[in-house]
């Protein structure tokens, strides 16, 4: 997230959709907690034990808001993009989101906790506990360390329902893209090597990609009719009709795709 001065004390960190009040105080960084606080700061104490690179969660200021550590370094949308985009970047976050799923598998939180819904699998499985934001706007790159942010949206879920969501946002399946289709397929291939996605279950995986885009427009269009924000905002911003047609694309060439990474 980008900086910008607020206070002697507090710097407002721009970038967010979900949480637009996030500031910085020193080391930490602050913003309003919800039901779902103490079970995500469970699983981050629990990745810190791993070894897992993510923000460690300090508790929670005098306003109530939860503190979490400051990660230094470069947001890689919009800032530093370029290593995101090569081969290697795409391996590189395809293999820290696997680490991710190595390290929470020996999680286990109290039966019973809540969790948010917004980006939750609608299957009910809980094969992994989803990040469900693994994106280039969520990931801090600092040369040597590579640290994804925002756990807020953690719940349970497919492990390829969290994959695809990082898939379709690194490697950028956008009708608008400029990449070839041949280069397409080399980057989806790139990151599911990283990610340790089978070759035979890639083509499953572009499936999920559609309905989890699909999925994320349709809640955003849903609750901006009921009048929340901040849906209504990113709905008039068009960030449903982004996701749409980035689910449309995927739609239109997966057959294709899935073809050619299984050869």
């Amino acid at each position: 997230m980008k900086e910008e001065r607020f206070s002697s004390d507090e710097q407002i960190l721009e970038g967010g959709n979900m949480n637009p009040s996030v500031v910085r105080v020193g080391d930490s960084v602050r913003r309003a907690a919800g039901p779902w606080t103490g079970a995500v700061h469970a699983l981050l104490r629990h990745l810190e034990k791993q070894g897992y690179p993510a923000p460690r969660p300090l508790g929670f200021d005098s306003e109530g808001r939860e503190m979490l550590s400051f990660v230094p370094g470069r947001v890689a949308y919009p800032d530093a993009l370029a290593s995101t985009e090569s081969a290697d970047g795409l391996r590189r976050a395809g293999a820290l989101i696997a680490d991710y799923h190595r390290a929470q598998a020996s999680f286990h939180p109290p039966a019973g906790v809540p969790w948010r819904c917004e980006g939750r699998d609608p299957t009910g499985s809980e094969e992994v506990l989803a990040h469900n934001d693994l994106a280039p706007w969520n990931l801090i790159v600092r040369s040597a360390e590579w640290t994804f942010i925002d756990w807020d949206l953690v719940a349970p879920g497919r492990r390829l329902w969290d994959l695809s969501w990082a898939l379709h946002s690194f490697v950028g399946l956008w009708p608008d893209s400029p990449i070839s289709s041949s280069e397409v397929v080399s980057r989806i291939a790139a990151f599911c090597d990283g990610a340790e996605v089978k070759r035979l279950d890639r083509p499953r995986l572009l499936d999920v990609v559609i309905e989890r885009t699909t999925d994320h427009a349709a809640m955003l269009r849903r609750r901006a009719v009921q009048g929340e924000e901040p849906f209504v905002r990113l709905v008039s911003e068009g960030h449903a009709e982004r996701w749409e047609q980035g689910s449309a694309h995927v739609a239109t060439h997966s057959d294709q795709w899935a073809q050619a990474l299984v050869r």
